[in-house]
């Protein structure tokens, strides 16, 4: 007897598994993500009833292996891959999908029961079972979504997806290890595909997936999601972050260095870098050149402007504004020159009222004459000067001035198109030895190098007043000292 009623509830258990799911609600509108617009008739991404991608919270269209969406905090990094994720499984075009974060607790807390998770985004008629037992998401036609730690990578070998999520891939505490073994993990299907979500940080592995021929990129602020967060939030995070280096990476998803070895902490793409740093006709032109004895040669053109200094301030303040750049490594003076002067041409129609050259260019190298020799012959003689001796931490040190720590206004204004001497503010780092930050660079020879002791001459050269003079030294001749 008890055999036949175990049998008639499985039988009862079978049936009600066959009843035809409900085909939902008939307004489907608020879990059409992808839809161009709603019946609010506002613009996607501004209303709160109809959810809807953003631009950048749409696939790139093309061909591509990786979508990498760096984005703010709170900038929807995480809706939009459930988004993505959600279309792969229902749609058929995804089978077994592989969903990767820093922790267990990770995966399960944002990707999958988050607020933006996959359960909370589903429809209400399609929604996927979580078995967290077997770590893993089941859809109603059967797609499968395995979820995976990022501190275990050994525990992916031998699976294989066609899709992949990967969150916040910066926060992972063996970022190349993880990465490299689901990426061999990524092998069925026709096109398979991985997006990576994260708040960028100065890491290898994002360089290296950014440089990727088969990756497209997307970037996402904080204040692009303003409407879907709290205004307190916003209020906050820009009193604490707006304006720093912290502010660029954690709010404007920007790659930079914020350990203690940087150099320029103060430094912030959202201060100093606008485009009223264009050329302005009627300006003297300035150019200052690294063009000592190593391989690598930059270049800065820009010029001085003033503003009143303010009622605490007094008379003028002096603004030094970059307008441009170059960069070249193993070419010959004279090459370097003539670059410079088409560069000239292209950018204020090859004015040049003055060129300051490094001290060390008046040295004859091995290859060829003194390189300022070579700079004088093509830009011309008259025009072109030794920037001021200077000792090169008073040089660094008068630059983080001009760049103003928040609330004062920046002395140094620098062109978008001047991606050179941005990149290397970015990247110029102090030397540490053992657990010391010294006050040195890290990398001598590093391509940074030129960009900024470039802005330390043209500053010293703008800037002259108050340097310490190099202590005068005479030649004594050894041959004249009688022995005692």
């Amino acid at each position: 007897m008890p055999s036949l009623l175990k049998t008639a509830r499985r039988i009862a258990a079978l049936e009600k598994s066959l009843v035809p799911r409900s085909k939902g609600p008939d307004d489907r509108s608020p879990w059409d993500w992808f839809a161009d617009g709603c019946s609010c008739g506002l613009p996607p991404g501004e209303c709160t009833v109809h959810a809807r991608a953003r631009p950048a919270q749409r696939p790139p269209e093309g061909d591509w292996r990786t979508w990498l969406l760096l984005g703010g905090r709170a900038a929807g990094k995480t809706r939009t891959a459930a988004e993505l994720v959600r279309r792969w499984a229902e749609s058929g075009e995804a089978r077994r999908i592989g969903l990767v974060a820093a922790t267990a607790a990770d995966y399960r807390d944002t990707m999958i029961q988050g607020p933006s998770g996959l359960l909370t985004i589903a429809p209400p008629w399609n929604r996927p079972r979580y078995e967290p037992s077997k770590r893993r998401l089941v859809w109603p036609n059967g797609a499968i979504a395995l979820c995976l730690s990022a501190d275990q990578p050994e525990r992916a070998r031998g699976l294989q997806f066609d899709r992949l999520w990967c969150d916040e891939l910066c926060a992972w505490r063996h970022p190349r290890r993880m990465w490299e073994t689901v990426l061999l993990c990524l092998r069925l299907g026709e096109r398979p595909r991985a997006i990576v979500t994260t708040t960028p940080k100065p890491i290898k592995l994002l360089t290296r997936i950014l440089g990727d021929p088969t990756t497209r990129t997307t970037r996402e602020t904080t204040f692009a999601n303003a409407r879907h967060l709290a205004p307190e939030f916003i209020n906050e995070i820009a009193a604490m972050y707006q304006g720093t280096r912290l502010g660029d990476q954690e709010l404007h998803a920007e790659i930079v260095d914020t350990s203690a070895a940087a150099r320029f902490p103060t430094f912030s793409e959202a201060r100093h870098v606008a485009d009223r740093a264009e050329y302005v006709p009627g300006l003297p032109v300035r150019v200052a050149i690294d063009c000592g004895l190593s391989r690598h040669v930059g270049a800065l053109f820009f010029q001085v402007r003033e503003r009143d200094a303010g009622p605490s301030g007094g008379g003028v303040r002096r603004i030094l504004s970059v307008f441009g750049d170059y960069y070249a490594v193993d070419r010959t003076s004279a090459d370097n020159a003539t670059a410079i002067k088409e560069v000239a041409h292209r950018l204020c129609g090859g004015r040049l009222d003055r060129v300051y050259l490094d001290p060390a260019a008046t040295a004859r190298s091995g290859i060829g004459p003194a390189a300022r020799g070579e700079f004088a012959r093509v830009l011309g003689d008259r025009i072109t000067e030794c920037w001021p001796v200077h000792r090169v931490l008073e040089g660094l040190d008068q630059v983080e001035i001009l760049l103003g720590a928040p609330p004062r206004d920046p002395d140094l204004w620098i062109h978008p198109r001047s991606r050179f001497l941005i990149e290397s503010f970015k990247t110029y780092r102090r030397a540490e030895r053992a657990g010391e930050i010294l006050d040195v660079p890290a990398d001598p020879q590093h391509p940074a190098e030129e960009a900024i002791d470039s802005l330390r001459g043209a500053v010293r050269a703008t800037f002259p007043e108050g340097r310490v003079e190099p202590a005068p030294l005479r030649t004594l001749d050894l041959r004249d000292w009688s022995v005692r």
